[in-house]
């Protein structure tokens, strides 16, 4: 009875429906019809929700599917990703007199989820991705999860299959407590309870992924409230979004700028929130202050211009003590890092003081202990701290400074000069082509502003001095779930349709995802993907050996979780299957030749895939790796 009569209220059953209700229930006509001349009254005493003089809030009646496209427009989305699922056609119906709304379908849910979060990265606008049900919720769950890890506002919706009056059946593709699924990598979680409840529910979630520290969210309704009508409020983004602007807390800012200035050797640590908060050049200008070298632990973005004298690189095993130079710090200050963990000794050192700036409070303090906490939006932050540094700065202290510029500078001139020296390696004109060669080659063809998309494993990213001011910009795969890479690709091309757009990717990672390569070609995003294939998880195959270097599998060659050969997988005939253009290099002469034609094809708005064949390296490779012989239900092992 309560949910008959909250469904006459919301106008989601009309007077003969409420009626009809009721008699089948067994209540007799006159009952019925005193219990709804009762709730007319009822209804008629409440204050009904007055139209609203603000443009920001309108009322709105229609299909729950209706309701979710409006909102999202409310929400500011452009963009709708999603997989084909019958029981959302009140909301495909809908999406046709709302042309503003485009919907891109993506042939599998996973790289359908990295092409939204590519889009959003690239962007910095909302977007939604849509998946079919539990079902098609599991195949985008590995992408949710890149999406959680580095902090991409990507919202993901999937109805519930099973429907409000018979839910709990073990039905089709029903699972108990979907929206719980996805709870430990979502920020926030939630199932409308009603047709009416969806629009909110939508606001919600766009609300708590676009608060920092930004997060994916995911929300679901039983799939009937899609269809059924209501009645409820559609508001604009700009009147619910809490995007938070926090300063840092004034005492510690000032005891902060106090130990950068004393500081013998102080070192600057910078992360992805610089990005978002399009604060380079307050970095930039911090560091030039204090003659500071600067480093980056492992992030989705370069977030430092690579080319600047300060930069001495990324700390290649994710602690400040791995990095070359320098060893003599004695403060460390964090930009926007995450800092994530991945050894037991803490990022930076018990011994060596410890400023942390960035708005992800959650995960201050944590590992590391802190000395000064400073809690706010790194673009205000900065602000507060070049100024208290500025009144300390004494003739002395700028002297100080330039002078540890200059060691700076010394240092990473010599590391460029080495770099530089990596032309020099002996299997330089080889064919396979040696990873390095490859990357080298992309580099010297890339735009002087390209985005350059890394899912190539542990391929190093050299020699493209990626500067996210003006200049190359890296999307790197720091979630660590594969298949990320061609999806990603493809929403980044879409947000940025005037920028150079390369795809990074290793032979194993592309197998994961390559289905968005259709969306390149359907929706003509001209993508240059590059696949380092070596038919082998060179990865995965090195860090094993790393943990028995002396075993049976380096004795006798048997690497049973490693060679992706015989056959040998062709990435250009997978990419024509997808409507891509591609082709097989084999030599640097015929990689060389294959970068100008992928670039004559993205000039006529067409993508590009070339594969190159890439020499194994690492303990243990032959000629002919070792594969399995398997016969029958018995498998027996060989050389072969």
């Amino acid at each position: 009875m309560r949910d008959l009569v909250q469904k006459y209220l919301s106008k989601s059953i009309s007077r003969r429906g409420f009626l009809d209700n009721m008699k089948q229930a067994g209540v007799t006509v006159a009952a019925a019809e005193s219990v709804l001349s009762s709730l007319n009254s009822s209804a008629q005493a409440q204050t009904a929700p007055a139209a609203s003089s603000n443009p920001a809030v309108k009322q709105f009646q229609g299909t729950g599917g209706a309701c979710f496209a409006e909102q999202l427009i409310g929400c500011g989305v452009k963009y709708v990703f999603g997989n084909s699922a019958s029981e959302d056609a009140q909301f495909y119906e809908a999406l046709v007199d709302r042309p503003q709304l485009k919907y891109i379908l993506t042939p599998h849910e996973g790289p359908g989820a990295a092409m939204a979060a590519g889009y959003i990265k690239a962007s910095q606008e909302p977007a939604i991705v849509m998946q079919a049900g539990s079902v098609g919720l599991m195949n985008a769950m590995g992408q949710v999860f890149n999406a959680h890890k580095e902090q991409t506002p990507l919202v993901v919706y999937s109805y519930r299959t099973d429907q409000s009056r018979r839910a709990g059946r073990d039905g089709f593709e029903e699972i108990a407590n979907q929206e719980q699924v996805l709870q430990p990598i979502t920020k926030y979680s939630w199932m409308a309870r009603g047709p009416s409840m969806i629009a909110e529910t939508v606001r919600h979630a766009f609300k708590t992924a676009w608060t920092p520290p930004y997060g994916p969210a995911y929300l679901t309704w039983h799939s009937d409230y899609t269809d059924e009508r209501t009645r409820t409020e559609i508001i604009q983004q700009s009147h619910f979004d809490t995007r938070m602007h926090v300063r840092p807390n004034p005492t510690e800012v000032e005891n902060a700028a106090k130990m950068l200035v004393e500081a013998k050797m102080p070192i600057l640590i910078v992360g992805d929130e610089v990005y978002k908060a399009k604060a380079v050049g307050k970095v930039v200008k911090l560091a030039e202050m204090l003659g500071m070298p600067v480093t980056q632990m492992r992030q989705l973005w370069a977030n430092f211009p690579e080319a600047h004298p300060l930069w001495v690189g990324n700390a290649p095993s994710g602690t400040l003590s791995s990095i070359t130079w320098p060893k003599n710090y004695d403060v460390a200050i964090n930009i926007g890092n995450k800092m994530q963990h991945n050894g037991l000794a803490p990022i930076v050192g018990r011994g060596v003081k410890f400023i942390d700036m960035r708005i992800d409070y959650n995960n201050m303090g944590k590992v590391m202990s802190t000395d000064v906490p400073l809690v706010c939006d790194v673009g205000l932050g900065l602000d507060d701290l070049i100024a208290a540094v500025e009144q300390l700065m004494t003739a002395k202290l700028r002297e100080t400074a330039a002078d540890r510029a200059l060691e700076v500078k010394k240092f990473s001139d010599r590391a460029r000069a080495l770099r530089a020296g990596i032309v020099n390696n002996p299997e330089w004109n080889n064919g396979p082509l040696i990873a390095d060669r490859v990357t080298w080659e992309v580099a010297q063809f890339a735009d002087p502003d390209a985005i350059i998309i890394h899912e190539a494993g542990s391929v190093a990213m050299h020699s493209f001095d990626f500067n996210p001011v003006g200049g190359r910009e890296l999307f790197f795969y720091y979630g660590g779930h594969l298949g990320s890479g061609v999806g990603t690709a493809a929403g980044v091309k879409l947000a940025r349709p005037n920028q150079q757009v390369i795809c990074l990717v290793g032979d194993g990672s592309f197998l994961f995802g390559p289905h968005a390569l259709w969306n390149m070609a359907r929706l003509e995003l001209p993508v240059i993907t590059i696949v380092y294939n070596n038919h082998a998880y060179s990865g995965p195959h090195t860090r094993a050996i790393a943990n028995v270097p002396s075993g049976r599998m380096v004795e006798t060659g048997q690497f049973v979780g490693s060679y992706l050969g015989g056959p040998d997988m062709n990435m250009a005939s997978i990419a024509a299957g997808f409507g891509v253009k591609g082709e097989v290099v084999n030599n640097p002469a015929e990689f060389k030749a294959a970068l100008a034609r992928a670039k004559a094809s993205t000039v006529e708005g067409k993508p590009y895939l070339i594969d190159v064949q890439v020499a194994r390296r690492g303990i243990g490779w032959t000629e002919k790796p070792w594969t399995p012989d398997i016969s029958g239900a018995k498998m027996r092992t060989k050389k072969v």
